[in-house]
């Protein structure tokens, strides 16, 4: 065995011990209470440098944020490998399709609680004209599912979408307008996949903080609408609307037409989020109605 060889094998058997000593530690998984990991990928340099190209994978950008992804899932108590492939099909998916110059990737490991959760977020802009909605998700996700009638065989699209799908206990999509970082006002899609320790136990609670952080990068003569969903098991549960309090009664007016009822409101500078929840299942269509009539109340159409 020569010298080179043995060297390699040292360096593997740390790396193992290394591994081994994160996932097996009687203290990591009780005193770190939360672990954030966050990324800004310049998208442009990987399509030029990564993508399509023959690369060591251990030296590809994927590597770094996947294997972050794995350590926190150990720390919960989460199937790592799963994890791992989860990160993945979300990253690459926002690599190859997204638009923009601006990846954002958000990794959150929340571990207290009555049921720690890993939040994963994946950001990056969209063309002004389009949306993305988990409707859109979830019609993507067929394609990709060998047992649907809408499998494409011939072509990979909704496979990444499907296993995303497969793998996350809970799925959330924002469309929204920031400042971006060359100081240019754009329209973002961000994907919130949420894995818990115990599927079935109490849900993460939807925040606002999001459309906070997005009224605060905004100028003052901004109008801000933002229609919210949470999803729990796949189906709409709560509706929020963000607007200004002059139109609150008129948005809440609205959503009462269509049997939503108001059952929260949270004041937030000039701005208002009233929530409520569906009185009935509101099909793809009715939401789209409603979400134009919001609009146009926010608006002043």
């Amino acid at each position: 065995m020569t010298g080179d060889t043995k060297d390699l094998e040292k360096e593997v058997k740390a790396l193992r011990a290394e591994i081994a000593a994160f996932g097996e530690s009687p203290y990591l998984k009780s005193s770190i209470k939360n672990l954030v990991y966050e990324a800004v990928i310049d998208r442009t340099e990987v399509e030029r440098n990564e993508l399509g190209k023959r690369i060591n994978e251990k030296h590809g950008t994927m590597y770094e944020i996947k294997e972050q992804a794995r350590r926190m899932a150990i720390l919960l108590g989460l199937d790592a490998d799963n994890i791992r492939l989860l990160v993945t099909e979300a990253v690459q998916n926002i690599l190859e399709h997204g638009s923009g110059r601006w990846v954002q990737v958000r990794l959150d490991a929340r571990n207290e609680g009555e049921n720690p959760a890993l939040v994963c977020a994946f950001k990056h802009e969209i063309p002004d004209s389009e949306k993305y909605t988990l409707q859109d998700a979830e019609a993507n996700a067929l394609k990709g599912d060998v047992t649907s009638e809408f499998f494409d065989f011939e072509s990979p699209r909704g496979r990444g979408e499907f296993i995303m799908k497969q793998l996350t206990d809970e799925r959330r999509i924002i469309n929204g307008v920031e400042i971006n970082r060359d100081g240019k006002k754009v329209h973002y899609f961000k994907r919130i996949l949420i894995n818990y320790r115990n599927p079935e136990g109490v849900r993460d609670q939807l925040s606002f903080q999001e459309i906070k952080d997005q009224i605060d990068r905004l100028g003052y003569q901004d109008v801000v609408c933002c229609f919210l969903i949470q999803h729990s098991f796949d189906k709409p549960d709560l509706f929020t609307v963000a607007c200004s309090r002059d139109r609150e009664k008129q948005v809440v007016q609205v959503m009462t037409h269509h049997s939503c009822s108001l059952v929260e409101q949270e004041a937030y500078f000039s701005n208002v989020f009233a929530t409520f929840a569906p009185e009935r299942p509101l099909t793809s269509a009715e939401l789209q109605i409603v979400f134009d009539e919001v609009k146009s109340i926010v608006y002043g159409d």
